[in-house]
């Protein structure tokens, strides 16, 4: 392994596990690294994102019960954000590169096959997703047709390609990451604002509201999980730290601060809009500038995060294939990482333009990506690689009600969401 990926630590968690464990003394201060706001940020950027304007629709498809839902996963993210950190180091020798290397050292080639999988759908999916999201709202606000949605999907991909091909690791990409968390809390005082004023708006004064639609709560969990879906990037937020013992506190601070932006998000725009929900909150909104200066924001927002996440994929996928500057040269790396880099941009955009349908396309990703990352997989690594017999009884209760609600989520989000693209697709066709 190479010196980043064998980090000597100072004081993280004791651990103590059925081998009777062994205190990691692991964690030192790399002052090399970046600083604990870049790492908020970084995590504030991509987790508090477009799942935000799909929150108010969330409501709608499981009722009030929603908003217990988004606080249930909020306890349930910083939880299992924090047992998948341990994951890493708990050999107490070196820290692990990845979570598909956690997947690995836990259940062999299969975790790592399953782990590569559903990180790959999410940290592929959602830039995909937010090329949609651009591409559509940018078609929307133009008067002339010359150009059409797929044509602009086209160009936010190239305007993406640029920090992504030019940034070699999120220690770089972190400084866009400010930008686009800045551009998250302007979106959510202008859909915040937007619902306020349709208050009065005749057109919803009779929308109805339900506590909770039993039927539809698995793809509301999906739905929500989609918001806290920082896990595929955890890894290399936490390596970029200047100190790593601070992890607990700034994954709990950053969740927490996207929560506040969610509920703020969530509850006026169910109120208003009840049962006429959208999914994004955008095509609610009243068709005003604030709203078109909303919209520019969001935009902003989707091509600063989709460089993050695409960055984490990468950096997975050049080791696996040996692009790195003690293999190929300074020369060579530089050459083969632009042109993996250009490719996966390119495979994006050709996903985004096939599958056009923002709101269930956040769905499927919710359910077949997150609920698996984020609530089911870093309790089963925990389990097999440090165990569970030290834990007191109402861990393991929590930890069974964690995995039980991925599961349900994911099978059955999953369907409903498949089942929804497929009707988008006949939708389209007819028309």
């Amino acid at each position: 392994m190479g010196k980043q990926e064998i980090t000597e630590m100072q004081d993280v968690t004791s651990i103590k596990s059925d081998r009777e464990v062994v205190a990691v003394d692991l964690l030192a201060e790399r002052p090399e690294q970046g600083s604990n706001f870049l790492a908020y940020a970084n995590v504030v950027c991509v987790v508090a994102g477009t799942g935000t304007l799909g929150l108010p629709y969330a409501l709608k498809m499981g009722g009030w019960i929603g908003v217990g839902i988004l606080l249930l996963s909020l306890l349930m993210s910083i939880y299992t954000a924090i047992l998948l950190m341990k994951c890493l180091y708990y050999n107490g020798k070196y820290r692990l590169s990845s979570y598909q290397e956690v997947g690995r050292h836990a259940f062999g080639r299969a975790g790592l096959a399953a782990v590569w999988f559903f990180h790959t759908s999410i940290v592929i999916g959602a830039p995909v997703m937010y090329l949609i999201l651009a591409g559509t709202e940018i078609q929307g606000m133009v008067t002339s047709n010359a150009i059409g949605t797929k044509a602009w999907i086209w160009i936010c991909a190239a305007i993406v390609a640029v920090p992504f091909v030019s940034m070699k690791t999120l220690k770089e990409v972190a400084i866009i990451a400010i930008f686009g968390a800045l551009a998250t809390l302007v979106l959510v005082i202008v859909a915040v604002r937007g619902s306020i004023i349709d208050m009065s708006n005749p057109t919803y004064a009779g929308v109805g509201h339900d506590n909770v639609i039993l039927a539809n709560l698995p793809t509301t969990v999906a739905s929500i999980s989609i918001c806290f879906g920082g896990n595929v990037v955890y890894m290399h937020v936490e390596e970029a730290m200047r100190y790593p013992k601070s992890w607990n506190r700034v994954v709990a601070a950053a969740l927490a601060t996207c929560s506040v932006l969610y509920i703020a998000t969530a509850i006026p725009g169910y109120i208003t809009y009840g049962t006429e929900a959208k999914s994004p909150i955008l095509s609610n909104l009243p068709d005003d500038v604030v709203t078109k200066i909303g919209t520019i924001v969001i935009i902003v927002h989707v091509i600063l995060a989709a460089p993050i996440l695409l960055t984490s994929f990468a950096l997975e996928f050049e080791r696996l294939i040996g692009i790195t500057v003690e293999r190929r040269g300074k020369v060579m790396e530089r050459v083969y990482r632009t042109l993996l880099r250009l490719a996966v941009v390119g495979v994006c955009g050709a996903i985004a333009c096939t599958v056009p349908f923002f709101g269930d396309f956040l769905s499927l990703l919710g359910a077949l990506g997150n609920c698996t990352l984020i609530f089911v997989l870093p309790i089963l690594c925990y389990f097999k690689l440090i165990g569970w017999r030290h834990m007191k009884w109402y861990e393991l209760v929590w930890c069974a009600i964690i995995v039980i609600i991925g599961l349900i989520s994911a099978v059955i989000g999953s369907i409903d969401a498949i089942e929804a693209l497929n009707a988008d697709f006949h939708n389209r066709q007819g028309n």
